[in-house]
């Protein structure tokens, strides 16, 4: 019936946590893990130590997508997706060579500035745990089958929880995959105490 239709639809999702109240009704409290109280403390900081400004760009993959296509077959004995995401790593970590403000970071102090001569590129991984970047690293150093057998290497230990804290530091500039779940534009947040991040869009067909 409709009723039993609506109710369903009302009803929505139980969230996790302990059954408590406030003033205004029912609530449920979850502890938060320290993963996600250091995700936490992060995005403060980021927001609260680095000017934040966001840039959109379309751009044009077709000759990459051409590539990447006519590559996989390569791939495919070792057992490797080839995606896009190692060519936009590889290109990324050139572009940050010749860049160098970029691959930076401000002192603790605020009075120097920082220039990174090694190349470590954070990909942003969705877990159970939340958001974690492992880091690629010296990215400019690999070519795209080194760089797409890491990838997959990194990701997995993130997602599996068989990472070691010491994967996570060390980045020099971030990368978020928000074509991965079909998303085009967003706004990510600058991880500390590097300078900038990449967030990817999903790749669609447009009009010429």
């Amino acid at each position: 019936s409709q009723a039993e239709s609506d109710a369903k639809t009302t009803k929505g999702v139980t969230p996790p946590g302990s059954l408590e109240s406030d003033s205004y009704g029912a609530v449920r409290v979850e502890k938060m893990s320290r993963m996600r109280q250091t995700i936490a403390r992060n995005m403060l900081q980021s927001y609260t130590t680095i000017p934040q400004l966001t840039n959109f760009d379309d751009v044009d993959v077709t000759d990459l997508e051409r590539i990447r296509k006519d590559s996989q077959k390569d791939y495919d004995s070792q057992g490797v997706k080839l995606t896009t995401l190692p060519f936009l790593v590889k290109a990324l970590a050139v572009a940050l060579r010749n860049h160098p403000i970029v691959n930076a970071s401000v002192s603790d102090e605020g009075n120097e500035i920082i220039y990174k001569e090694y190349v470590n590129i954070g990909i942003a991984v969705d877990t159970e745990k939340g958001l974690l970047v492992p880091v690629l690293r010296d990215a400019d150093r690999k070519n795209i089958p080194q760089i797409a057998s890491e990838l997959v290497e990194i990701a997995d230990a993130a997602r599996k929880g068989t990472f070691k804290v010491e994967d996570l530091r060390g980045g020099t500039f971030t990368i978020s995959n928000l074509g991965a779940i079909g998303g085009t534009y967003s706004t990510p947040i600058i991880n500390p105490p590097e300078a900038a991040i990449l967030l990817i869009g999903r790749s669609r067909m447009l009009p010429q």
